[in-house]
């Protein structure tokens, strides 16, 4: 009689165990794209969290008396994980299989490669994601959203230069965070200083203002302008590396007065005194007008 009453509570216990996957799996996704926004041409990683939501229907440690029996029946096994890829969204990870139980407010991490085409839309992807699991195989379906945008470091022409330089802003007008950003100037028989102008890290919509020496790289040759001036970013987004679209513009190197000034100071110093020395001439004669006058008077 013993033995039939413990095959009858352990019938129950498999009953209750399977009725609670045969209406829900709890698990939660919660998926994190790094970088959060691809370029055309990127890898990046897709890491996706499951959690067991299982403490919101009564198990969990804030769950009370009873709590270690549920937990017991509440954990969820993950038989297999898989994700699709589109046309220009690439999948080159395998699937998981196999990952076990997660218990109540316990969590896994699955992570998915994922590839974007170079020739890519802007715009954001819907990848489907599903989770095969629990004791009746239940499958939970989700579409995880990847965003892609092609827009690049941006540069301008910044305030004009007073010596032989030119100055620009460079900004980010991306959502998520570039790094390494570098400008590189490049422009036939003009010598710049420095070479490369390192930026670093750049956050979403951040202006920097640079600056770059100009010279001509033949001392015998100065630069009399306009000269034409190209300058193109690279930077990494993730772990791809691209290069911003050229960016063109014209110099023209400031007038240098120097020698006119050199050249007028000696002319306004004879001017001054070719004035004096009429003025001189003029009161002498003036004065030996009046002599001779006075003198006939008499």
């Amino acid at each position: 009689m013993k033995r039939y009453l413990q095959i009858f509570f352990l019938l129950l216990l498999i009953t209750g165990f399977a009725a609670a996957y045969e209406y829900h799996m709890p698990v939660n996704i919660h998926p994190t794209t790094t970088p959060a926004v691809l370029m055309p041409g990127d890898e990046a990683i897709l890491a996706i969290e499951l959690d067991n939501g299982a403490a919101p229907y009564g198990a969990g440690k804030d769950a009370g008396a009873g709590s270690t029996a549920q937990s017991a029946l509440l954990s969820t096994p993950i038989n297999r994980t898989f994700l699709k890829g589109t046309e220009d969204l690439k999948v080159i990870s395998d699937d998981y299989h196999d990952l076990g139980m997660i218990g109540p407010d316990d969590k896994v991490t699955v992570y998915y490669k994922i590839r974007a085409s170079t020739n890519i839309s802007s715009g954001t992807y819907l990848l489907d994601f599903g989770v095969v699991g629990g004791y009746d195989m239940i499958t939970i379906n989700r579409e995880i959203p990847v965003k892609v945008d092609s827009a690049a470091v941006s540069m301008a022409r910044a305030e004009a230069a007073t010596k032989p330089s030119i100055n620009l802003n460079v900004a980010n007008p991306r959502e998520d965070t570039l790094n390494a950003v570098t400008i590189v100037p490049s422009a036939k028989g003009v010598r710049f200083s420095p070479d490369e102008y390192y930026i670093g890290t750049m956050d979403p919509d951040e202006v920097f203002t640079i600056s770059f020496a100009i010279d001509s790289d033949n001392p015998n040759k100065p630069l009399k302008g306009p000269e034409n001036l190209s300058f193109a970013a690279k930077f990494k987004n993730g772990d791809t590396w691209h290069e911003s679209a050229a960016y063109v513009t014209s110099y023209i190197p400031p007038r240098d007065n120097t020698n006119q000034n050199s050249y007028l100071l000696p002319l306004g110093g004879a001017a001054v005194i070719l004035i004096a020395a009429g003025a001189y001439l003029y009161r002498r004669r003036k004065n030996a007008n009046k002599s001779k006058n006075g003198s006939r008077s008499a």
